[in-house]
């Protein structure tokens, strides 16, 4: 595993979080990532510690509880491989009567660029990305293709905190750049995604498909053009998150993409404390 790329990946991740209403704290041995808008645990976590036992640890999560409190949130860790102590002993750490963890994320890193004019996507519509300036219809084109009211829609909802989050996107960092693109089909806009990128690494984010829309191959095309903007970039490594066990995450495997690394967010139970 590439420690350094893991710890650029998530030095991306977060900064282009802050350009969609985040805040984060920055403290020499961790940082806390939150979202006033947002309540789930995926946009208010604690994250990139540095510590060396458990009791520094502990120190460190009844801060954060402070923090979180405040905004009505539970503490979560977001768990990275680039923090080494935690990460390997994470039983010792994330005790079950204490944390749960709720969810496993899997980074994809592509890199073999050679084999992108080879990919065949098996789609035979005209599929064109068109790169939004309006942010207000955007994110609720955003919203409109998460929040299907279908309890087995496998891209689950959204919370409604992201609507204004991309209402109010704003540039934060002269080194990252956000572009955020319809996606269109016979001049009709069937989806959206989102690319983060600096001059080393080109993150893919949010891509989704109106429901009526899926299964068509369409969003494989996207990918692949997504991946082409990358490398006309002459950026080397593109990545992308996926659930561990959601059938994307297999799905960007056959198309090239290959697993970096687990993390994991582990969510404080109130009856820990």
């Amino acid at each position: 595993m590439d420690i350094e790329l893991v710890k650029d990946i998530y030095n991306l991740h977060i900064k282009g979080f802050e350009g969609l209403d985040f805040n984060v704290i920055r403290k020499d041995n961790y940082e806390i990532t939150y979202n006033q808008n947002i309540k789930d645990c995926y946009s208010n976590f604690i994250s990139n510690f540095d510590v060396g036992d458990k009791q520094e640890f502990e120190s460190i999560i009844n801060e954060a509880d402070k923090t979180f409190s405040k905004i009505n949130r539970n503490t979560t860790v977001y768990l990275i491989p680039f923090m080494k102590e935690l990460y390997n002993n994470r039983d010792k750490y994330f005790e079950t009567d204490k944390y749960e963890l709720i969810s496993t994320e899997v980074w994809q890193i592509y890199n073999d660029f050679s084999k992108l004019d080879n990919i065949n996507t098996n789609c035979n519509l005209d599929v064109k990305l068109e790169l939004a300036t309006d942010m207000i219809k955007y994110a609720n084109c955003v919203m409109y293709c998460y929040q299907t009211d279908d309890k087995d829609d496998p891209y689950g909802d959204l919370d409604e905190g992201y609507r204004q989050g991309y209402m109010n996107y704003k540039k934060i960092y002269n080194d990252i750049e956000s572009e955020f693109y319809y996606i269109k089909v016979d001049n009709k806009i069937v989806g959206t995604t989102q690319s983060v990128y600096n001059n080393k690494i080109y993150g893919i984010y949010s891509l989704a498909i109106k429901k009526e829309y899926r299964n068509k191959g369409i969003g494989k095309e996207v990918l692949r053009q997504q991946l082409q903007m990358c490398r006309s970039k002459n950026i080397n490594t593109a990545y992308l998150q996926t659930e561990q066990g959601f059938y994307p995450n297999k799905m960007y495997k056959k198309f090239g993409f290959e697993d970096l690394c687990a993390v994991y967010y582990y969510l404080k139970n109130k009856k820990g404390e």
